[in-house]
């Protein structure tokens, strides 16, 4: 074993107590055909989601549900970060960008921020009084890039760049590892992209199985905080979905078999 597989022993140890406490299938099908928001939280708050969606109410908008559902991914990413060693803090701090990726894109774009994108902590350190980008503060967070509307590069592929850059040294069997699952989440929206909406489902229940199977067979690989960050994300986006339906839309079918997603703005 490695020495950098060593000092993760510790942050798997309490890695996997929380994966073990995240919601299973049955859960979420148990609620899923609950209808009305606020007895969808009463029965929620009895089960594994309680801690997620204590913050929530029947009377929650959809600019509370789209900035506390990013703000629980954020906190589970710190929480993350403060398991892991300090040489890669950097990496999983790093991680807190992606959910804010399709944000990004439109401000590139010239659109204004929706409001629960102010809500957000980390974003609104970033703003002025007058809700506008500021430069010193972008930078320190080395965002700035990613909010580059003269660049040609994508934003996904800044944001990957950057993550590349926090990798510190590392076994070659590592890296491997943290390469295998950019693969593997660029394979998935490849497909995603190319897919029907009913199949978006599908394709995200069929992510989280290969998320799920890798996280097992990664043992101290620094790559397991990163999927489990992914498998939480996962989970908050179906959250998010359940929380959003039950706000601003009559409940379908689809939603009482647990299937489909509304896509993140």
């Amino acid at each position: 074993m490695s020495a950098v597989c060593r000092g993760f022993a510790l942050a798997q140890a309490r890695i996997q107590a929380r994966y073990a406490a995240l919601a299973a299938e049955t859960d979420w099908r148990r609620l899923s055909g609950v209808r009305a928001l606020g007895a969808w939280l009463e029965d929620a708050r009895v089960g594994p989601l309680r801690d997620w969606v204590k913050g929530f109410s029947a009377a929650s908008t959809a600019h509370d549900i789209e900035a506390g559902v990013r703000g629980l991914l954020g906190e589970e990413i710190d929480a993350v970060r403060g398991f892991v060693p300090p040489p890669w803090q950097g990496a999983v701090a790093w991680t807190g960008w992606a959910a804010l990726l399709p944000l990004f894109e439109q401000q590139r774009a010239g659109h204004a921020l929706p409001h629960w994108a102010v809500l957000l902590p980390a974003v609104a350190a970033l703003l002025d009084d007058d809700g506008a980008w500021q430069t010193r503060p972008l930078n320190v967070a080395g965002i700035a890039p990613l909010l580059d509307a003269q660049s040609p590069d994508p934003v996904a592929e800044v944001w990957l760049a950057g993550w590349r850059e926090r990798w510190p040294d590392a076994p070659a069997a590592v890296r491997a590892d943290l390469e295998g699952l950019v693969a593997l989440f660029g394979k998935h929206l490849d497909a995603f992209r190319r897919a029907s909406p009913p199949a978006a489902w599908t394709l995200r229940q069929q992510l989280r199985e290969r998320l799920r199977f890798r996280f097992h067979g990664l043992g101290l690989s620094p790559a397991a905080p990163f999927v489990y960050l992914a498998l939480v994300a996962l989970d908050l986006e179906r959250l998010r979905r359940a929380l959003l339906d039950r706000a601003l839309f009559a409940a379908t079918p689809a939603d009482a078999a647990g299937l489909g997603t509304v896509e993140a703005a």
